[in-house]
């Protein structure tokens, strides 16, 4: 674990050509590992379909200080104590579990499963399950909107998606908000009432994809945002001191800046490969994109991203946003192979980063500091 470790950060150096202080803030902008933590025994129910051991989103509940990890091969919500550094419950029994979002008034942490396109509610302090309720077909992102108190589950084909809208005091769907393909990443502007949702048009998907705005109370689509360049968008972070959004691709590997407002393109940059969680901090202005590196089941040879690491290895990507939209990538941190998914927690000024388990190597939650 150790030799591990050391490999990563060196390599972390080298890659970030040693970025240390941004722009002249004293800041250093190079995220450092500092711990990780093990999860023995996630393995897979289908090995031989995309990333062996996959691990999916992730939640986190401040009050107990638990990290609430959605192991979608393994079929089961692994539950973290921060604190201690160590796994303290895995919950079996899910059928891919996906999307993991916390109510927190309520105690209770919400989990959208795939496979059988249900809703599971635990309690975060006793991790027993409160309800479990029908989302719709391969049930994957979810967000909690405080606002209205209402939890958002993205559901559907490629054909025929949705976002149902569930109130979290009886637990009953509200509504759905109607798409024309499977919904992925989405955000909610809680002071305008919308939801921009990320349309890839799936995951092999060559053609362009495009962005929902869509009101959050009665579920009208107010407009779509073509992304002409860009194919298979899926994460998405929104900054709504400043209405902007920012959008992370895969074909080819770019990560864009769009007004809100107005729904034009501020400004792109290349990332990492195979993104899949994107995350704006609103104390340094950075945004932060996990991706998993290069994928030789979905990329043909010779279309790896400049900014990527060599192989099928991971990297978190750090890019300052300019007063007139330019993105300036600050570092890129070499993680994990086909480490893609995680949670920025700005209580801790951690950002933590799913390593599936690889050959005689367990799964991991990698710890990174920001500064």
């Amino acid at each position: 674990m150790k030799t591990l470790t050391l490999l990563i950060l060196c390599l972390a150096a080298i890659l970030s050509g040693c970025a240390g202080p941004s722009n002249g803030t004293g800041r250093n902008t190079t995220p450092l590992l500092a711990r990780t933590i093990v999860l023995p025994g996630l393995r897979h129910t289908r090995p031989d379909v995309g990333v062996p051991g996959r691990i999916d989103h992730f939640a986190y509940d401040p009050a107990t200080k638990r990290l609430f990890v959605a192991a979608l091969e393994n079929g089961s919500l692994e539950v973290l104590d921060l604190d201690r550094g160590e796994r303290i419950r895995s919950i079996g029994g899910l059928t891919e579990p996906q999307g993991v979002a916390l109510v927190p008034d309520r105690h209770c942490v919400a989990v959208a499963c795939g496979g059988d396109g249900t809703l599971h509610v635990y309690d975060t302090r006793t991790l027993e399950e409160i309800r479990k309720l029908d989302a719709g077909p391969d049930a994957d992102n979810v967000r909690y909107d405080a606002h209205s108190d209402t939890v958002l589950v993205a559901y559907g084909g490629d054909g025929d998606g949705a976002v149902a809208v569930f109130d979290t005091r009886a637990w009953t769907k509200v509504r759905d908000i109607r798409v024309k393909s499977h919904p992925e990443s989405f955000q909610i502007d809680p002071a305008a009432g919308r939801v921009f949702i990320n349309a890839p048009g799936g995951v092999r998907a060559t053609n362009a994809g495009s962005v929902f705005v869509a009101h959050r109370d009665d579920g009208r689509i107010e407009t779509v945002i073509p992304l002409k360049k860009w194919a298979r968008n899926f994460p998405m972070a929104f900054d709504p001191a400043h209405q902007r959004l920012f959008i992370a691709t895969r074909l080819p590997a770019r990560l864009i800046e769009i007004d809100a407002r107005e729904g034009k393109v501020l400004g792109e940059a290349p990332c990492t490969d195979d993104s899949d969680d994107l995350y704006y901090d609103g104390k340094t202005g950075h945004v932060l994109l996990i991706g998993g590196g290069f994928r030789p089941d979905l990329q043909a040879p010779g279309t790896a991203s400049p900014v990527s690491p060599q192989g099928e290895v991971g990297a978190l990507d750090v890019f300052a946003v300019g007063a007139k939209g330019e993105l300036t990538r600050l570092s890129t941190t070499p993680t994990a192979p086909h480490a893609r998914t995680g949670i920025y927690v700005p209580s801790r000024r951690a950002i933590y980063i799913a390593a599936p388990f690889r050959g005689n190597r367990d799964a991991e939650i990698l710890e990174y500091k920001i500064d």
